[in-house]
């Protein structure tokens, strides 16, 4: 399809340019012409990205090839549609797609061009049909080829394509085809009243630029880049604001606390980038029971608002129940285990209701996994007692550990520095076996004492 769109794009434009160069015009148009494409150069440079549109994003040169069409016909148009193009050479794009979107652009004019040449633009009913008429062909033409190509290049279904490109781009197009509109009845009284509308148009494109951006930045700040779900940040501030609304709205919101089982044996046997695909099939299917979030590794948590507990729970069971049934590439079957807990039965904070279904998602993993479990008060009771349990252990080993650490260095850690007489001497009879230091006792009770003198050891040391 790349060579047939060129080859046809590259015809179009240079029967524009021989039907353009046989005609009269005069210093002024050609001014205006000129200012036009530089401002749709600048234009292309500088493309608005589209939330929700495959094909890239939408510049302003849709809005001056429309008004160029329909004030000097489709051979002008044409050629301002392929020249303003080449500036995304400017971005770093391959050669051939830059090619490629040229074809594609003049081709659009070209027909839209030949759409409307049977109207009569001095009438106002005419003009305002021919600049609809335009605007609608030249968008239907290039969505067509654009989304012909990436559908090629990405394997995905042209159908579904055209309708996700459809509806991020319809109303960015339709306001353009009105900015368009102005354009024209502005440069039919004036070029200067033209350039009057063309700097606005441009600073709105710059700004709109800026502020995608800023959400984009925004966007990826809260979200997990592994699976596309809210990141642990955006869960807090999810579920503090849909607390304040339930409170506020007297409705219940439960909470589902999600982790896959047995996760370490996939990343184990298959390896890392085969657990990363499975935690994201994982999130795509959590994405059809709520507001769905990943919290760190294999751990997941949905938001269910206005859900009781009986409602919570059946959710929250076809959610365990559709991961299990997920097939995996390496034909292998997982299962999770969820816990529950719902504001305001059980908890009433943003803390406390991740407290109870944690505790809850706990007793679920210790008796059989593969479950749900919603929070009652025996279920907490023995999920602290484990916890305490398991805990206590290790602290009561650490405690061991410390105190060997802490206690009385080995008498080679001392080295090979001297200990005073008294301490060396009191060391050396230490070591000595007990008869022979009973016998030394005898030996010195047997010597002679001077009267007056006391008996060894008798006195206070």
């Amino acid at each position: 399809m790349l060579v047939p769109v060129c080859a046809a794009g590259v015809l179009t434009v240079a029967w524009a340019a021989v039907r353009f160069g046989s005609q009269p015009h005069s210093g002024r148009t050609l001014l205006g012409l000129a200012l036009l494409v530089l401002a749709s150069m600048f234009a292309e440079r500088f493309p608005v990205p589209v939330e929700g549109a495959d094909a890239g994003g939408v510049s302003l040169l849709y809005v001056f090839v429309v008004a160029t069409i329909v004030l000097f016909g489709w051979e002008t148009g044409t050629l301002l549609a392929a020249i303003g193009t080449f500036a995304q050479l400017l971005q770093h794009r391959p050669l051939i797609r830059v090619s490629y979107n040229a074809s594609v652009f003049a081709i659009s004019a070209a027909v839209a061009g030949a759409a409307i040449l049977w109207l009569n633009t001095s009438n106002v009913g005419e003009l305002l049909g021919a600049v609809g008429v335009a605007s609608f062909v030249d968008y239907s033409v290039n969505l067509v080829l654009i989304t012909a190509a990436v559908s090629m290049q990405t394997g995905k279904s042209f159908t579904q394509l055209v309708r996700s490109n459809t509806r991020g781009t319809i109303i960015p197009f339709a306001l353009m085809g009105s900015a368009a509109l102005m354009l024209v009845v502005l440069w039919e009284r004036s070029e200067v009243l033209s350039a009057a509308l063309v700097g606005p148009l441009i600073a709105i494109s710059l700004y709109q630029r800026s502020t995608h951006r800023a959400l984009r930045a925004m966007r990826l700040a809260l979200t997990d880049p592994l699976t596309g779900l809210g990141n642990h940040r955006h869960f807090h501030e999810r579920l503090q604001r849909e607390l304040v609304a339930a409170e506020e709205a007297g409705m219940p919101l439960s909470l589902c606390l999600i982790d896959v089982d047995d996760f370490k044996r996939i990343n184990d046997r298959y390896g890392h980038p085969a657990g990363d695909r499975v935690l994201s099939q994982v999130a795509t299917r959590l994405r059809q029971g709520g507001e769905a979030f990943r919290l760190g590794g294999d751990e997941f948590a949905v938001l269910l608002t206005d859900h009781d507990e009986s409602t919570a729970l059946e959710t929250a069971t076809s959610i365990v129940e559709r991961l299990r049934a997920m097939e995996l590439e390496h034909s292998e079957r997982i299962t999770v285990s969820a816990g529950l807990a719902t504001f305001p039965v059980q908890g009433v904070g943003r803390d406390e209701l991740i407290r109870l279904s944690d505790s809850a998602l706990y007793w679920a993993k210790e008796h059989g996994k593969n479950r749900v479990r919603i929070y009652r008060p025996e279920v907490v009771e023995l999920a602290e007692l484990k916890k305490l349990a398991s805990s206590g252990a290790d602290r009561a080993a650490r405690f061991r550990a410390a105190a060997s650490l802490a206690g009385p260095a080995p008498p080679r850690a001392l080295g090979r520095h001297r200990l005073p007489r008294r301490a060396a001497r009191r060391r050396h009879s230490a070591r000595r076996p007990h008869h022979l230091r009973r016998r030394r006792i005898r030996r010195d009770d047997q010597r002679p004492r001077l009267p007056g003198q006391a008996e060894r050891g008798s006195g206070p040391r």
